[in-house]
């Protein structure tokens, strides 16, 4: 998938940095978007979303890259979606059962490969490991070979708290966390910590819980532009500092199941209920807060009834590609001046 962004680059040692076209409007942006349908004949579908950075998101007509046949034609259960880190042109897909799918991004095909747990919600942590868990339940991992191809799954055993998990997310220095609500939301809002410090090898966790009774603890993001948690569930979409402070609650009809960020200060969500896919640009916003009173917030867009998850924009199971090279051309274009203003704008934040 190629995403374009819209935006001023400033290439350093850390590689890209993302700017906004001005401090008063928001960052436009346009991409591919995959997502998942957990019923009916078609269960991978993909839109063109563009967004123009004020008050205006086009969604194109909906593509289907998979329908409910079996393989190698189509993926029988769809719910979890990520890009697979070493196979661009592919997706990994949960079952809603047994297995997972990998779901050529073309449509041309599918391949399965079995799971010891109900594979619903996916996580890839590394480039070489994928996270499958239930809704609420079990927690397995599979290593991701050279090509693409899943490992077998092993088990892991968790304890503590809760010995169920609904959504694995990580963060780049703050370790792992999960939330543990059933599809209709309200749960658990935790940590959990791997045996071996090391996810790839991991083969028991332990959880802990800070807070129960969290309305949207069902899907969940680590969101890097406001460095906080955003949670789906229930008809809440909430912000979480790392540390565990509710710092901003959203409640819309529905109920939301999985979203995604694109570290642009945009937020994609899936709501079952209405089949509507909800947006929230709040790349302005003082502190990166989702309810901010300038935000702009997009639900009318339908992708299709049953909607379940949609795909990563960002990190190790995007389904996106860094900006094309012609982007680069907008880099010599008052840099210094605007590079500044963002940078003290986000140290106030």
């Amino acid at each position: 998938m190629n995403i374009k962004l819209h935006t001023l680059l400033s290439v350093g040692m850390t590689g890209l940095l993302l700017l906004p076209l001005a401090a008063s409007a928001g960052t436009a942006v346009q991409g591919d978007l995959y997502y998942t349908r957990f019923s009916g004949p078609d269960r991978v579908e993909k839109v063109t979303f563009n967004y123009d950075g004020t008050t205006t998101l086009t969604i194109s007509p909906r593509t289907v890259i998979a329908t409910d046949a079996a393989p190698p034609v189509g993926s029988p259960g769809a719910d979890g979606i990520v890009g697979n880190p070493k196979n661009t042109g592919g997706l990994l897909v949960g079952g809603q059962g047994s297995a997972i799918y990998g779901v050529n991004k073309d449509g041309s095909g599918t391949t399965g490969f079995a799971s010891p747990v109900a594979a619903f919600h996916l996580s890839v942590p590394t480039v070489n490991t994928l996270l499958a868990s239930a809704i609420p339940g079990g927690l397995a991992r599979f290593a991701i070979n050279a090509g693409g191809s899943l490992g077998a799954g092993t088990t892991i055993s968790l304890s503590g708290s809760t010995s169920v998990v609904t959504t694995v997310i990580d963060t780049p220095s703050n370790g792992f966390f999960y939330t543990n609500a059933g599809s209709g939301g309200t749960g658990d809002f935790g940590t959990l910590t791997f045996n071996t410090g090391n996810v790839e090898t991991a083969i028991s966790a332990i959880t802990t819980s800070f807070l129960s009774s969290v309305p949207a603890a069902h899907g969940g993001v680590y969101d890097p532009f406001s460095n906080n948690i955003l949670l789906f569930g229930s008809n809440h979409i909430t912000q979480f500092s790392l540390g565990f402070v509710q710092l901003a609650d959203i409640v819309l009809t529905g109920q939301f199941d999985q979203g995604t960020v694109d570290g642009l200060g945009h937020v994609y969500v899936a709501n079952n209920t209405t089949g509507n896919l909800t947006f929230i640009d709040y790349s302005t916003a003082t502190g990166g807060l989702i309810d901010g009173a300038g935000n702009f917030v997009d639900s009318t867009h339908h992708l299709g009834a049953d909607l379940d998850d949609v795909a990563p924009l960002i990190g190790a199971g995007t389904t996106t590609t860094v900006p094309e090279p012609g982007s680069l051309a907008l880099l010599m274009t008052g840099l210094m001046a605007v590079g500044f203003s963002r940078r003290q704008k986000r140290s106030s934040m």
